[in-house]
């Protein structure tokens, strides 16, 4: 992983937080080049990322302490093909009892780390506006 991916996964991870996206652990992000999967480490805070919260994989061979959100991610891969994934929990977007597996917070697809936390924000001002939470 090069100095600049780390930068980008930073900068989107701090946007989030700062942005009342994410809090403590939650949330996750992920790039793919076609080749090669960065994805944060399942329990790494967004607002901190070290070198070692961003592991490097592949989308047939995952790294294994990837996200828990990691199935999601692959899904999306594979339905859009390159690009990146973010996925935050805006106020509201995490149901009442959540329990692992289940929908939960909103995820934003696109050509960059920095274009998919712009979906989070623009889905989250929208649901804002609605009242309703709901990406």
């Amino acid at each position: 992983m090069g100095a600049g991916d780390l930068a980008a996964f930073r900068e989107a991870g701090r946007a989030l937080f700062s942005l009342g996206l994410v809090k403590g652990s939650e949330g996750n992000l992920s790039t793919w080049d076609g080749e090669r999967l960065l994805i944060t480490r399942t329990g790494c805070e967004l607002a901190a990322l070290s070198e070692g919260d961003v592991l490097e994989g592949t989308v047939d061979e995952p790294p294994a302490a990837a996200s828990s959100d990691l199935s999601r991610h692959l899904a999306i891969y594979r339905a859009n093909g390159r690009g990146a994934v973010a996925h935050a929990h805006p106020p509201g977007s995490v149901p009442e009892g959540w329990v692992q597996g289940q929908e939960h917070g909103s995820y934003a697809f696109g050509d960059t780390l920095e274009a998919a936390v712009a979906g989070i924000v623009r889905s989250a001002r929208r649901a804002a506006r609605r009242g309703d939470g709901a990406p």
